[in-house]
């Protein structure tokens, strides 16, 4: 089965897509997805309800598409587990055949959540980190695999004098790759590379940088005022706004920032997520010319 550690190692501009997980989420649909992804990207990537809402477990999707000859780069947050929680389930993802982890502290759910529900955040991004690389090499928990950690950064437009000290610390930690958040504001993405190059840390990690296709201009405005850090230019939406066929609008949109993104140094590939129909994924990469 390929696998995501090979495809960062082997190919010049890495690809994955998010799964699309809700509560109405089946076996059967998430087998479908990911006999629709595999053939294009590298490895499909199991989100963790990043915004609260009821989904099938990371652990029971991983499980379905390894079944599938599928590797996926799993989502573990700190908002919704302790230290035992996290410690379980990277047992259990290893026990499954899972070598990639995607582990971040978690979003913080809006005050007026219904019902009212308790957060963690017992573990920083740094102590997720440091306690997968720690379960990796403890030669007594025979189960956990040497995992690909990955970690979350959020792009913004540094200042000249800044440096990544927490993503230099949780890479000496142990994480091989650093994921960001949905980024279209292509000149902060340059600018905050030019600082991770400045530092080296693309020399010890890859960057995977966030991307999305938006069917319409109403769900590119809901993710960027609802999903924390999200930046879509105005003069993206306005596009959507403006378009015969705002999906179409939005794959074109995808497409271009790719081939803007590909370009980047540092930039060693991308995550694309949709809050419409998958397959629209597969559009935006074909039409930027970066898979067959």
């Amino acid at each position: 089965m390929p696998q995501f550690k090979d495809a960062m190692r082997i190919q010049k501009f890495t690809l994955t897509a998010d799964l699309a997980l809700g509560r109405l989420t089946d076996a059967e649909n998430v087998k479908a997805q990911g006999r629709l992804l595999a053939p294009v990207f590298d490895a499909v990537q199991v989100p963790d309800a990043h915004d609260g809402r009821m989904q099938m477990s990371t652990l029971a999707a991983a499980s379905l598409l390894l079944g599938q000859g599928i590797d996926p780069v799993v989502h573990l947050t700190g908002r919704d587990r302790n230290r035992i929680a996290l410690e379980n389930d990277l047992l259990g993802l290893g026990a499954l055949g899972v070598s990639s982890v995607l582990l971040t502290r978690g979003e913080e759910l809006p005050l007026d959540y219904k019902p009212p529900t308790r957060q963690l955040f017992e573990l920083s991004g740094l102590d997720l980190v440091t306690t997968a690389r720690q379960m990796s090499e403890d030669e007594s928990i025979a189960g956990v695999p040497e995992f690909l950690v990955g970690t979350a950064a959020t792009v913004f437009n540094p200042k000249d004098a800044w440096k990544p000290k927490s993503l230099l610390l949780r890479v000496d930690a142990g994480a091989g790759f650093i994921q960001t958040q949905i980024c279209f504001n292509m000149k902060a993405m340059r600018r905050y590379m030019a600082r991770l190059v400045d530092a080296r840390l693309t020399w010890r990690c890859a960057i995977i940088a966030g991307l999305a296709v938006f069917p319409s201009a109403a769900s590119a405005r809901l993710l960027k005022d609802n999903l924390e850090g999200t930046m879509v230019p105005e003069k993206h939406i306005r596009r959507l706004e403006k378009a015969a066929d705002p999906e179409l609008e939005g794959i074109r949109i995808c497409a271009e920032t790719l081939q803007k993104l590909s370009a980047i140094p540092g930039v060693s590939g991308a995550n694309l997520m949709t809050p419409g129909d998958p397959a629209t994924l597969l559009e935006a990469v074909r039409m930027a010319g970066l898979r067959s």
